[in-house]
């Protein structure tokens, strides 16, 4: 099963980024997790894009880190016996990683499904511009994972029409 994730971070282009949020949603749709952390970074750590676009629509939880990572391990105890992060980037993959701390749950495999071949193609672009509302705002962490979710659908919905 496919866990649609993605992070927010201070910043694109900073040497160390730090993570800020994430979300993973179960491509079922049964299952999310989502934290943001509390103790890793503050406001002045993140670019000025950051501060515009991603703190505004900070609502909690906030955990601390080490929280955060049993909260992560506490959801990948109860999830299927076999699942695959699916994110647009390999910066998502590396704040999971880390999260965790480099140790894997048994069950979440050990690569991440690149979306980003997915971005160019229509029906995923379209599908994943249209979740975004005036209560879902991209750069919210769980908006994205839910958006790459619904883009994901679609375009495998479209896959199986176009092959019968």
């Amino acid at each position: 099963m496919l866990l649609f994730l993605d992070t927010e971070y201070t910043g694109l282009g900073q040497r160390l980024p730090k993570l800020i949020s994430l979300a993973l949603v179960a491509e079922d749709g049964s299952r999310e997790f989502y934290v943001e952390l509390g103790d890793t970074w503050t406001p002045d750590d993140c670019t000025p894009f950051v501060q515009r676009e991603v703190l505004p629509l900070l609502a909690g939880p906030c955990l601390p880190r080490a929280e955060a990572c049993a909260a992560l391990r506490e959801w990948f105890n109860d999830a299927p016996r076999a699942v695959q992060a699916a994110c647009d980037s390999e910066t998502d993959w590396r704040f999971v990683l880390d999260l965790l701390d480099q140790s894997l749950p048994t069950n979440l495999a050990n690569r991440y499904y690149d979306l980003r071949p997915l971005t160019d193609t229509t029906i995923y672009d379209r599908t994943v511009a249209a979740c975004y509302t005036a209560e879902a705002h991209e750069h919210h962490a769980l908006a994205d994972a839910r958006a790459y979710r619904l883009g994901w659908l679609a375009w495998m919905d479209a896959r199986k029409t176009s092959s019968i």
